[in-house]
Order: structure tokens, then sequence, then C-alpha cells
């Protein structure tokens, strides 16, 4: 198999011929209660002899709100300002022909951005900071912390919404973009249980503040970052104060409703709609499948359900709405098992309209959307869900989700949206999301401030649901004191009411010149409520990134720095999404997927792992699949050649080898090779092995005696591999050749 040549020496990233712009991504996180503020900072490097614009389209979350550009460039330090999308884009290619260097960062739509970083000369580096920030919710007890890091691959055409040719992502198999991150956590935020389903990470605990890292200090850009933030017993009823740039105050009450269980609740009609789309492959649809049985168990008889699977075309399981009586459910799990991403494209519309059509009983209607959401055309799809009078609830799959869309439908709907990516627990989430379908929610909501707000955002609050957070900012002329209520009506007539105190309140600090976060975030919510020119003049005033205005630094160089040459375009390329179209999974077993780890065992060390060439397309197999060949081949295997024709991918006989080295490169193969099947049938998928295969391991054991050394040397390579369900939890993964 030809292996393409990958380097990245001295910090420089390039993929065999070609020069990487992008040299590094750093990320900063810090919580605050609710509100967290990111500040990223983003590297770009002229590896070329001439002059390039490096043009990056990447993903934020969906509800960021730009705080703040700035530039480093040949020792100058620059900062961005908003202005008109117009006046921007001409001042940027004036800058570009005249040789100066210029940048400029644009919204594409929600959680979509590009940076274009113009006439970088030859060695430069170009520095480029962004701050942001975005308001958390509490699902039930526990804060989702997300940051993205690649666009996943979309069906559709980009140009219909609204992106350029230079904006369009690209794709490269071998590009190996990587981050570090820091996040930190204070207050109460400091003792709440953590976990991380993504990355591996380390926490460092200390009095007051608790500070989170990855593990191998960087990781592939491959997938989004996952942090989970639990505090099961604690007030999630908070309140910020800011004072304004105008003498005034900006409050932020969040709220965390809580209502009753009803003791009957009534019966539903559900149509579950699954992404059986190509981008679905690996992860994403095994994670469907495991959600719709789970769901079925949720149903009840008096309940009416249908499931309708779709990609380029789409099919119903029944023609109307059926109850979901045990015959029922029992076609559904049978077609279940042959449910897989084999059906081309991602024509959701035609599916979701199909499914709005179905007829049912005289009942509520809801849809249950399954999907990554790797589509570009959604706009115009989330506009006719909204008049179609069933609530959309989501559940967005897999390691690079479109969030921003599947959130919007929801939203827009009066759904409800969740998200899973690999390696998480589904049952709880999936369970506990369906069952938002079934439960009331407060259809009459009101916040009573202690004095009249000059301004409250948003004007109009929507419905709640149980445990969810509902963020309403108020804008005051003097600051507020006293309690601040949330009053909410069930559609049964019953009332509650939840309250906060504002007394003793600290002030954020804000710069007296400029608008504060809470001010910024305030107003961001309202330009989608304005017409275009009040929403860019508003944008510009509070210095808010938006679809109407754009952040912009030009570097205005000496005659003899300018660049003569017009730059040569430079995209910088996506990594595939891991997961994404069956190109692999998200392994917690870091041998497979990050060869940066070293483990320290007494005397031995392993000081790094062999280099790791970016993965081509690959197929999937399990260490159980592994194990079933050797039950019917025999386990009589005495070399790695023979342990991957039985099945056992190329990347772990890899390992084995490397270990081989580590520990006597005499050693004969047939010595490391018992060993290591000894320590397989000691692991949790032991059992899997038949009687026979156990017994000639055992025998080879025996025969050939690898030493406690060796066999220690293979548990710590591969001690990330022996948890609970390893089938489940180490997906191996081999490319083709």
């Amino acid at each position: 198999m030809y292996l393409p040549e990958h380097s990245s020496i001295q910090g420089l990233q390039t993929i065999g011929d070609k020069d990487i712009a992008l040299q590094s991504v750093n990320v900063a996180v810090v919580f605050n209660s609710l509100l967290c503020e990111t500040t990223m900072t983003q590297v770009y490097r002229n590896l070329e002899e001439k002059p390039i614009e490096a043009v990056y389209t990447f993903p934020l979350a969906s509800r960021v709100v730009l705080l703040g550009l700035n530039v480093t460039i040949g020792g100058r330090e620059l900062q961005g300002k908003v202005v008109a999308k117009s006046a921007a884009e001409e001042q940027y290619e004036k800058a570009i022909v005249e040789g100066d260097a210029a940048i400029m960062l644009e919204q594409l739509g929600s959680g979509l951005y590009t940076m274009n970083v113009g006439n970088i000369l030859a060695g430069e580096e170009v520095r480029v900071t962004i701050r942001y920030a975005e308001l958390y919710a509490w699902q039930d007890d526990t804060l989702r912390f997300r940051l993205p890091t690649t666009i996943a691959s979309r069906y559709g055409n980009p140009e219909s919404a609204g992106l350029q040719p230079h904006q369009t992502p690209e794709y490269d198999l071998l590009a190996e973009n990587r981050f570090q991150l820091m996040l930190t956590l204070s207050g109460s935020l400091a003792n709440a249980r953590l976990d991380c389903p993504s990355h591996r990470i380390v926490i460092t605990n200390s009095s007051s503040v608790t500070v989170v890292t990855l593990a191998a200090g960087e990781a592939c850009m491959d997938r989004d970052f996952i942090f989970n933030i639990r505090l099961p017993e604690s007030e999630k009823d908070t309140v910020l104060v800011e004072r304004d740039h105008d003498g005034g105050y900006v409050a932020l009450v969040s709220f965390a409703p809580r209502l009753p269980i009803p003791d009957a609740i009534a019966p539903r009609s559900v149509k579950i709609v699954v992404d059986c789309s190509g981008s679905m492959s690996g992860d994403s649809i095994a994670q469907a499948r495991q959600a719709i049985s789970d769901i079925l168990d949720q149903l009840r008889p008096e309940d009416f359900f249908n499931l309708i699977a779709f990609g380029s075309g789409y099919t119903t399981c029944f023609d109307r709405q059926v109850q979901a009586d045990k015959k029922n459910i029992t076609r559904v799990r049978r077609l279940l098992r042959s449910l897989d991403a084999n059906m081309g494209g991602t024509e959701m519309a035609a599916a979701l309209l199909a499914a709005v059509q179905l007829p049912g009983p005289p009942i509520p209607q809801d849809i249950l959307l399954i999907t990554d959401g790797e589509i570009w055309e959604g706009d115009e799809l989330i506009g006719k869900m909204k008049t179609s009078g069933h609530r959309v609830f989501t559940v967005g799959v897999g390691s690079s989700v479109s969030e921003g869309f599947v959130r919007r439908l929801a939203r827009d709907t009066g759904g409800s949206c969740e998200l899973v990516v690999p390696n998480e627990e589904m049952t709880e989430k999936i369970v506990r999301h369906f069952r938002r379908i079934f439960l009331p929610r407060a259809e009459k909501v009101a916040v009573r401030w202690p004095v009249e707000p000059v301004q409250l955002i948003p004007r109009d609050i929507g419905p709640v649901f149980d445990g969810d957070t509902l963020h309403v900012f108020a804008c005051f002329r003097e600051k507020p004191r006293g309690r601040v209520s949330l009053d909410m009506a069930l559609a049964d007539g019953r009332s509650f009411t939840q309250t906060v105190v504002l007394e003793g309140e600290e002030d954020l600090v804000t710069d007296n010149d400029s608008a504060g976060t809470l001010a910024r975030m305030a107003m961001y919510r309202t330009l989608a409520d304005k017409v275009e020119m009040d929403a860019m003049e508003l944008a510009v005033r509070y210095q808010l990134v938006s679809p109407y205005t754009n952040y912009l630094v030009v570097d205005v160089r000496a005659e003899d720095e300018k660049g003569t040459e017009l730059p040569g375009l430079r995209k910088v390329p996506q990594m595939l999404a891991a997961g994404w179209g069956g190109t692999g999974g998200v392994e917690k077993c870091a041998l497979v997927t990050d060869y940066d780890q070293y483990y320290e065992p007494e005397d031995i060390r392993i000081e790094s792992l062999p280099s790791s060439p970016r993965r081509g397309w690959r197929r999937r197999t399990t260490p159980k699949v592994f194990i079933l060949t050797c039950n019917l081949f025999g386990a009589g295997i005495d070399s790695f050649a023979e342990l991957q024709d039985r099945g056992l991918p190329g990347r772990i006989a890899d390992v084995l080898r490397f270990v081989a080295e580590q520990y006597d490169q005499e050693t004969p193969e047939e010595v490391i090779v018992a060993a290591f099947l000894f320590m397989l049938i000691q692991s949790p998928v032991g059992g899997e092995f038949d009687r026979k295969a156990k017994r000639v391991i055992n025998k080879a054991m025996k025969v050939r005696q690898p030493d406690q050394r060796l066999i220690n040397l293979l548990a710590v390579a591969f001690a990330d591999i022996s948890e609970d369900d390893w089938g489940r939890q180490f997906p191996l993964v081999e490319e083709d050749d």
C-alpha cells in the first residue's frame, strides 16, 4: 500500500508537496456560570516563495457571539473593526491589490465562518486571535460544552446557501489539522462531575478552579470536542448584571424551569424519520439503529407511530400512523436489522414533508428526526416545517453534526434538540429526549422584573420544557435590585413561579468606552427581527459580526515591503469527520487514532508510537470479528502476517511490531503473538473465543514462554482497550489497499 509523504517538521504542516498555511489552533475557554468566553488563536505561515492568500472556512457553535479580532503580523499588533459587509469586502480587495496585508472574518451562516488572510509574504507568520462568547443551557443536571473542529461533508449545493467558490470547504484525507485546548471552570462548576466522550483529557483541580487540557497536548481536528459538566444537586437559576457603555445596565437571568410530571399522559402520534444517506454510514447509522430500538421500548399501546427512512428518496414502514401494538413494533424491529446508510444523498425535505402528510388520528402529531444534519439548503426547509403543525424533535448524531441546522429546526417548530456523539451512552439521552414529546411544557411564560425594563430580549418568550434553560436579557437605566420571577402556566391551567434575587449581584467588568459582553449578546439576538439596514447599523454600533457585517484588519506596509504580485489562493483543507461515510470510528483507544501518547510503567518507557499518516478510506472490523475468524479457521498463529490474515487490522499489527522493537528486536514474532493472544483471552471479550481456540492459545503461551516484562509492555500499550465491552469501545479500523 502506498503511503503518501507526510511531515510536520519543526511545527510546519505539510502534506506531500503541498504547504498548508494553517499551522496551529489554540483554544482557551473560561466558564462564568452559564456564560462561556473563548479565545481562539489561529497561526498561519507562508511556506512558499511567493505571497499567498489563506482562506479557511471553519465551524463555531451555532449560538456564539464574536467579541473581538486581534492580529499579530511582523511584530505589529492590530485590532479588528466591524464594518458593513460591502465596505469590508471593498477595502479587503483594495489592500490585496496594493500589496498590503489584510484579514477579513465573515459569517456565512449559523455556526459557519470564513477567515481570509491575504498577502502573507514568503516566510511570514500571521497570528489571528478571535474572542467569542456563548450562553450554555442546563439539560436536566448537565451542561454540555461543544467545540466544533471540522465541517463534515454536506449534501447539496453550497452556492445555494450563499457560499462563494473560495469559501466552499475542501477535504484532504492526508490533512492533520491540530488544536490545543485549555478549559477553566470556577465557582460551583469547579466541583462538578466531568466527563469527555470525544477526547482524552487531563483534569487538574485546585481549591477554587478546575482546569481541563488534552491528554496528548493536542488532537486532530476531525471531531467535535464534547465536554459534559454535571451538577445533580445545585441551584441552577442564576443572574448576571453588567454596566453598559451608555451608563445603563444589562441583566441576564437564566431559569431552569421545573415542571411537574402529570399523573396521566395523553396519547401522541410520533413519526420517526431517520437519515439513511451515505454521510450517516459508520458510527452515525449504528447510533441511529440503537436509538430507534430504545424509542420503540418507550411507546405505549395507545400511542401511534411510523418509521420513515430517507436518502435520495424515502420509504415509509406503514402508509399511515399505526398503533404501537406488539405486532407493529415487531415489524419495525425486523426492518431495523437491515437499516443502513445506503440510500444515497440527503433529500431531507421530501422525507419530512411526506411525514407531515401521513394520515393519522386526531391527536397531536410530532416528528422525531435522527440525522447528522449535513445539508446545505436548510433555511427553506425550516420555513416549511414551521407552518406544518408538527413539532420536530431532533437528534443530531455523529462526531461533527451540523448543530446549527438541527437546533434551529427544533427551536422554530416548538420542539427540542439533543446531540449524541460516538463513545457516548445513548440510551439515557435518547429516552430523556423522547419523553419530551409526551411531557407537558409551559405554554404561557413571562418574566417579572423588580422595575420595568427599557428593553426586554426576547420580547415574546415561547414554550419551555422541564429541565431546560431559559435565558432572558433586560436593559435598565439604573441598576436593578430585587426579585426576578418566572411565571409559567400549563395547558391544564396550573401555574408555577420560580424566583431569583438581584440583590448583591456583582457587576461584570466592562470597558466604559465600548459595550460589554452581555449587552452585545443581547443586541445580537435582536438582529434577526430587524430589516437589513437597521440590523447592519446596530451591528456596527455594537461591533457584531453578522450576516450584514464583517471583521476587517488592514496592515498598510511600507512601500519596499509591499507584495509585488497577486497572492495565490490557498484553501485550508478540512479533515474528514471521524466516522463520516464509514471512514472509521471515534475510538477511545489512542493506539489506533493518536500515536502521540506514551506510558511509563516502572522501568518500561515507550517514548513514541509509530508515525500515523492520515488514513484513507477504511473498512470497519472489531475484535469480535477477528475472534470469530480465529474460531473458524484456527488460533494457531505464529506471525503478524497471520494475525492480519485472520482479520486483525494492520495498525494493531504495527503496534505489536513496535512493541517487539522496544522489547527486543531479535525476539521471534511467534513469542510476541503468543503474549498478545493470551492478553486478548484475558480481556472482557475473551469469552468470545471458543474452547478449542483458548486451548491453542494457552498451549502456545506455555511452549513459547514470553516473560513477564513482555506481557507488561503489551498490557501498557493496550491499556485503554481493556474496558467493559471491548468490542463496543474499541472498533478497529484499517486502510484499504
